[in-house]
């Protein structure tokens, strides 16, 4: 029995490696809610750690809707943590979260997602975590394929989780069955909580896992789950050739003007049509900041706007976008937030944030470009380093441990402009540089810590400029998505 655990440990060292997920030396946040699936994670890296010098923090977030319950979970993953002798963070969602938000269960499995997301990157880059590690499994893969399947999901929504997203997340049970975890988790002795929700035949996953799956299994095919798994991993493979396609493309006929995003109309008309759906979407990624409430039926529509006979028309889409057809222009409109309003303040500017592992590479879909971080000794870097232009930043790589956070301005930001005697406010920077008002939250910092490094396409902090005593240079340069 104890060979079976072995073996599935190696599996997912195996899958570590295929997906070329961590690196020696990383410190990894782990999610942990205390479910099997999570556990069985933590316990495998914890069993990892010693031979790929990993550093492993837990995290876990108290939604608050079960009481006693979230509280017993919370308190159950503390307890785990100490037990393998590993720190935890444990947040709390106090009740007024969910007192504004819809009643409906599945609203609030989705809220529950977006805030789990923005407590997990904000945690790593309070204790400057690489990586950021989640207990999907492979039947979670082909769960996700059937309720995106019966939504009428195309072929990107289709090809499911990715095993390694913007080089920070990373799922290392992607391919490891449930059943699996299971027996691991008895082989191991390992207690795990179980959610009461994960019984709720009101929410279409649970209906999928304990209904639908096992007819599947029983009357078609046995081994559905791995089938559906692998059709998204073949259309995984597809959407990733199309996307960098539908980049390239992007880039020639796309053009930011102020809040809008302007595509020259004929150009994508004589586009394949899965092109100019992709197309699309990254219009509208780039001029709302992300992709959320928008589905293949409001693509369809403002695409609509393309027939030959229309020459004039508008399609409105959620959270106040429109799409607007002008003669060969179709412009992407963005609603247009309150005067200066620094974005940081809500919930959709938490979405915008990012984080960067030193080195390497994220995309800002909410500010329409990719950050690639580079180090190079200081030999290598040019003589003029003020040279480096809007694009690109030159920094002293040792005062900058990753990973870097990117995100937008919020009230009260403060950084030493180059050469400055002191701190000023980010905002009154802007407005000496004439910034537009409409532009300023749509510009991303860098941060190191709590500490701005960089303005983008504006100016780095002094504290991190290269002297004469720098060895390594960090190169920080924006490239369009």
């Amino acid at each position: 029995m104890k060979n079976a655990a072995g073996a599935l440990e190696r599996q997912v060292r195996r899958t570590i490696a295929r997906y070329d997920m961590l690196r020696p030396g990383e410190r990894v946040l782990v999610a942990v809610s205390g479910g099997p699936d999570s556990t069985t994670l933590l316990s495998i890296l914890h069993r990892l750690a010693p031979e790929m010098n990993l550093e492993l923090h837990v995290a876990h977030l108290d939604h608050g809707w079960r009481a006693a319950a979230s509280a017993r979970d919370a308190e159950f993953v503390r307890r785990l943590g100490v037990r393998l002798g590993l720190p935890v963070t444990v947040g709390h969602l106090g009740a007024r979260v969910w007192q504004s938000h819809p009643r409906r269960q599945s609203s609030r499995e989705a809220r529950a997602r977006e805030l789990r997301n923005t407590f997990l990157i904000e945690t790593a880059r309070e204790i400057g975590a690489q990586k950021v590690a989640l207990g999907h499994t492979r039947d979670d893969q082909a769960e996700s394929f059937l309720m995106r399947l019966l939504r009428g999901s195309g072929p990107r929504g289709l090809a499911g989780t990715y095993p390694v997203v913007d080089g920070v997340i990373i799922r290392p049970l992607i391919d490891v069955r449930r059943r699996d975890l299971l027996d691991y988790l008895r082989q191991r002795h390992l207690s795990y909580r179980i959610d009461a929700t994960n019984r709720d035949l009101a929410l279409t996953r649970n209906r999928i896992r304990r209904s639908l799956l096992p007819l599947l299994e029983r009357q078609f095919n046995p081994n559905v789950v791995e089938a559906l798994a692998h059709a998204a991993d073949l259309l995984r493979d597809e959407d990733n050739y199309l996307g960098e396609l539908a980049q390239e493309k992007f880039r020639d006929i796309a053009t930011r003007r102020g809040e809008s995003v302007v595509l020259r109309a004929r150009a994508v008309q004589e586009l394949p049509v899965p092109l100019r759906r992709r197309i699309l979407r990254l219009a509208l990624a780039e001029a709302r900041g992300d992709l959320r409430r928008i589905a293949l039926q409001h693509v369809e529509q403002s695409l609509s706007l393309l027939e030959e006979r229309r020459r004039r028309g508008r399609v409105s889409l959620p959270d106040g976008t429109a799409v607007d057809r002008e003669g060969d222009h179709l412009r992407i409109v963005r609603r247009i937030p309150a005067a200066d309003q620094a974005p940081g303040s809500g919930e959709a500017a938490s979405l915008r944030e990012a984080l960067c592992p030193v080195p390497g590479e994220v995309a800002l879909p909410g500010f329409g470009l990719r950050l690639r971080a580079t180090v190079v000794p200081r030999a290598e870097a040019p003589v003029d380093l003020r040279s480096a232009g809007k694009d690109r930043a030159y920094l002293d790589a040792d005062l900058l441990p990753g990973p870097l956070l990117i995100r937008p301005r919020r009230p009260g930001d403060r950084f030493v402009p180059l050469g400055a005697p002191g701190t000023r406010k980010v905002k009154s920077f802007l407005i000496d540089r004439k910034v537009p008002v409409d532009e300023r939250g749509r510009i991303p910092l860098v941060l190191s810590g709590d500490r701005i490094a960089w303005v983008v396409d504006h100016e780095i902090d002094d504290r991190f400029k290269v002297t004469d005593r720098t060895s390594r240079i960090l190169v920080l340069e924006k490239a369009p998505r």
